[in-house]
């Protein structure tokens, strides 16, 4: 029985149902019931401090100690990883108390003898389509969370893979997951006692956990009889005059296989720093050049018939309206907190923005019927001055509405509309047969603190100096990448960016497979990568 001293009891606690799924709970638990969405990954590539490093299996013994060790004083340390889900199936969900996790269930470990490069990315990039693609058995007894720890044996790297179940937390979340567990790396791993018998089964405390409650509780989630009747007339209402519905990647029929596309690049910290310059001085964001960037490559291999317009959606935290010192919660931080405090907010991008932006660009579009072998260019096509004027001023308006939005606070919400929906699993199976929204999603979740020097950050800005390359006696994060699996209903491409402060940019993308050409999305991303080059 592994045991951190200074956190475990040795009583036994019965389990016991804890309170009822949120509304944002209930909704992501239906969307995992009916196979509309299944995994949520941050990934953090870890350098070991040099008293970790070494061959043999002395050595990893050692490493697999101080990391199962961290691994289970972070996940005390946030209750929402200590729990199940009871009545699942029900209208009403319930969190449940357990007295056991068999880190044997959720810890998989993997030791390659590969060298450190090209290869980790490769073995990244499938673990993370397979991972946020997996399913989580027995939702009542387990909670929906696993590791997967990577050892490159020739190198001082592990990357440390942490997915999730959507209930359980946003994407947010998983970045105070990994702040928490390099906290816990460079503390509790050192030195934490370890019982020897039995180090996969951990005994959690006797005393309920205290999960953080809903955003509708702490929360007044205000609705204009306006709004209620516009969202209900977007929900309901006729489609016919919606040219930015994304029609060009219809729903698919859920006899097609559930299959995640994920890629990804990188930006070094030196080119980055002038891309965030750069949308200093275009008074926009790294969030609003994503989306006209993606805008651009998507109008470009797309034929006006069949895309004339485009809609999109940006994820905003909602901890930033949390009150802090809340009376009946005087415990809770929402800032350190894993939980699901997640909205969207909507973009749109007309008839005429798009068909300017095609008229400057040279690529012939692709037709949905095209075949695979339809040519595929290997540079991206260069921006013009006038088309890269046209990008800025579109992101600096997409800024706009993002400050616009935040500024406006949780008033004609759609998570305060989330109350009128008695049935989400009939909800989300309604929502299927509708046209898609979204064609697609920035889903950042900001900037990643690799060497602690201070709590984290939400923003874009990622300038923070990194952890000193001398200091080989602490751990420190030098990369980290945000992945999600499809979400069949929602947006049809997920650009998910996550930066190392003072370190290096991660740009993912994933789509379902077969929902388009893969040529389609790989394009985008190469686009991305090649345009926010030439605008650094």
């Amino acid at each position: 029985m592994l045991r951190l001293k200074q956190t475990c009891k040795t009583g036994r606690a019965d389990s016991k149902l804890l309170r009822k799924l949120g509304n944002n709970e209930v909704y992501q638990l239906a969307m995992y019931l009916l196979d509309q969405y299944r995994g949520t990954s941050v990934s953090g590539r870890y350098s070991i401090p040099a008293r970790l490093s070494g061959s043999g299996s002395e050595s990893k013994n050692r490493l697999v100690r101080a990391v199962e060790t961290a691994i289970v004083d972070t996940v005390l340390k946030h209750p929402v990883l200590q729990v199940a889900i009871a009545d699942s199936q029900s209208r009403s969900p319930k969190w449940v108390q357990l007295e056991t996790l068999d880190l044997r269930r959720h810890v998989t470990w993997h030791f390659k003898d590969s060298e450190l490069g090209a290869s980790l990315d490769n073995v990244l990039q499938e673990l993370l389509a397979n991972e946020v693609d997996a399913t989580y058995p027995e939702l009542d007894s387990r909670p929906g969370w696993r590791i997967v720890v990577i050892h490159f044996q020739a190198t001082n790297i592990v990357e440390i893979v942490f997915t999730w179940n959507h209930p359980h937390c946003d994407g947010t979340s998983g970045k105070i997951f990994h702040a928490d567990l390099l906290r816990s790396l460079n503390s509790v791993g050192k030195d934490a006692e370890i019982d020897t018998d039995d180090r996969s089964m951990i005994k959690l405390p006797d005393s309920a956990p205290i999960l953080p409650p809903p955003i509708e509780e702490i929360c007044k989630l205000p609705l204009t009889i306006p709004f209620v009747l516009k969202t209900m007339w977007k929900e309901w209402g006729p489609t016919t005059f919606r040219p930015a519905l994304a029609r060009w990647a219809p729903i698919a029929d859920r006899a097609s296989p559930f299959k995640t596309q994920v890629r990804s690049f990188t930006i070094e910290a030196e080119p980055l720093r002038n891309i965030l310059f750069a949308c200093r001085q275009h008074k926009t964001t790294l969030t609003g050049l994503l989306h006209v960037l993606t805008l651009a490559s998507l109008a470009s291999q797309l034929a006006e018939e069949a895309a004339p317009a485009f809609a999109s959606g940006t994820t905003i935290d909602m901890r930033r309206y949390i009150e802090p010192n809340l009376p009946a919660y005087p415990w809770f931080e929402a800032e350190r907190t894993m939980a699901n405090f997640v909205t969207l907010m909507d973009h749109e991008f007309d008839r005429g923005l798009v068909s300017q932006i095609r008229s400057l660009l040279s690529r012939p579009a692709i037709a949905l019927n095209s075949p695979t072998e339809v040519e595929r260019m290997d540079k991206a096509v260069a921006l013009s001055s006038e088309l890269a004027d046209l990008i800025w001023s579109t992101a600096a308006r997409v800024r706009r509405e993002i400050e616009d939005r935040i500024d406006a606070g949780l008033k004609n919400d759609m998570v305060g509309m989330m109350k009128f929906v008695g049935d989400w699993q009939q909800e989300m199976a309604n929502a299927s047969r509708r046209p898609r929204q979204h064609s697609w999603w920035v889903t950042g979740i900001g900037v990643l603190d690799g060497a602690l020097s201070k709590s984290g950050s939400s923003s874009d800005n990622a300038t923070s100096p990194p952890a000193a390359p001398g200091d080989n006696e602490a751990w420190a994060i030098r990369r980290a990448q945000f992945a999600l699996s499809t979400e069949t209903t929602a947006a049809a491409i997920s650009i998910s960016p996550l930066t190392v402060a003072g370190e290096r940019l991660c740009v993912g993308g994933s789509w379902q497979d077969c929902l388009f050409d893969v040529s389609l999305g790989e394009r985008i991303m190469a686009d991305l990568e090649a345009w926010l080059g030439q605008l650094a």
